[in-house]
């Protein structure tokens, strides 16, 4: 099984949130500001910039800021976030890149890394492939230092990210194991509560948060340090086999289809669950979703990725024969097609309804796709969709 630490977490807390989100492909249109504010605040490091406007009006921010003509305080909170980081950049990294007392030399650096390792099985024969995320890795004439940043109301527990840690130098040895890892540290941005006041334009209240990160950054700028000699190396390898029990138990619950609610996790510590509203039938939930889904836009005249959630994709919870899906649509119209030599629509979708739960007007709208896609196609491709 494929996994990375968020899916394994997600499919351990709550089995029908990871159906959702990464079986049905079902996501809130708009982020909560917690998550929204993060992938912003990365986004700004990553590019070394605090003019957030291209990550604004890219579909991530789009899908997590609406684009307006004034500024939330959210989006002035990320911006100034970034640039507290940015100004107080030059002093981090001369603590980051010192090292016994030595200056080091950094010869790489590489942002939002992916790594991959296999993690092996308990259970299955085949080990699980797992996936990890480094915010930022520098290569340094003594080897390796990790970064990880992070966002925060308040000044975090470092104790509470012992087990991302151990992750990292996992995937860090599998992949690298000549290269020793000599600094593992956080960088938390905390949000500052400062308001805007009431005879305050939007300018000045930028301008006076922007100074409160520059000028008190140790109230908002904190960089915590492991060194490899704390870290516990049967704590390490404890962990990873638990990972790997873990992943096993993951793998389970996928392949039985047991996806089950936790309502528990339906308002948690951290707030309601994303899918609070499709857990308790909140009336027209369905009008804070969108899904994955493969769709032709007449308006535009494009294929699209993502469609705005209707009704009948509410029912996934419930039933596991819900028609939602265009690629499960299309493979149903050729099979019908190889048995019936049938291209009747009416007929297709009442045949289609035998089986499936369908919204007609959906099955219109997959339709529409199909058509538009054969067009696109040559006589050698289309016997190859049929035949």
């Amino acid at each position: 099984m494929r996994l990375s630490h968020s899916k394994l977490s997600c499919i351990l807390t709550c089995p029908m949130t990871y159906y959702l989100r990464y079986k049905v492909g079902i996501n809130l249109k708009v982020k909560k500001p917690a998550l929204a504010i993060g992938s912003a605040v990365h986004w700004g490091i990553e590019h070394n910039t605090d003019d957030l406007t291209e990550y604004w009006k890219s579909e991530e921010g789009l899908r997590a800021f609406k684009l307006q003509d004034n500024y939330t305080r959210e989006q002035v909170l990320c911006e100034s976030m970034v640039y507290g980081y940015l100004k107080h950049k030059d002093e981090l990294f001369d603590e980051i890149l010192s090292y016994q007392g030595e200056k080091l030399t950094l010869l790489e650096e590489y942002h939002e890394l992916e790594l991959y390792s296999e993690l092996e099985s308990f259970t299955y024969k085949s080990p699980h492939n797992f996936m990890g995320i480094i915010d930022l890795l520098l290569l340094t004439n003594k080897g390796f230092i990790v970064i990880d940043y992070k966002t925060s109301s308040q000044t975090p527990d470092w104790d509470k990210y012992l087990d991302q840690i151990y992750r990292y130098i996992y995937l860090l040895k599998m992949n690298f194991p000549d290269v020793p890892i000599i600094k593992i540290g956080i960088v938390n941005l905390r949000k500052a509560s400062i308001r805007q006041r009431k005879n305050e334009n939007d300018f000045e209240f930028i301008n006076r948060l922007k100074m409160e990160y520059e000028l008190n950054d140790e109230d908002y700028i904190t960089y915590h340090e492991y060194l490899p000699e704390d870290l516990n190396e049967r704590l390490l390898s404890d962990y990873m086999k638990n990972l790997s029990k873990e992943a096993d138990m993951a793998e389970l619950i996928d392949e039985s289809n047991n996806f089950y609610i936790n309502y528990n996790e339906a308002v948690g510590v951290y707030g309601k669950s994303d899918y609070y509203d499709i857990f308790y039938h909140t009336p027209d939930a369905f009008l804070l979703y969108n899904i994955s889904d493969n769709i032709y836009n007449k308006d535009f005249d494009t294929l699209e990725s993502i469609r705005d959630c209707r009704p009948l994709d509410m029912l996934v919870i419930e039933s596991k024969n819900v028609l939602n899906k265009y690629d499960t649509f299309k493979a149903n119209i050729i099979a019908y097609y190889s048995v019936s030599n049938s291209t009747d629509k009416n007929e297709i979708f009442e045949h289609l309804k035998k089986s499936y739960i369908c919204d007609d007007e959906l099955l219109n709208i997959y339709w529409d796709t199909l058509e538009y896609e054969m067009k696109s196609m040559t006589d050698e491709e289309l016997k190859k969709l049929i035949f």
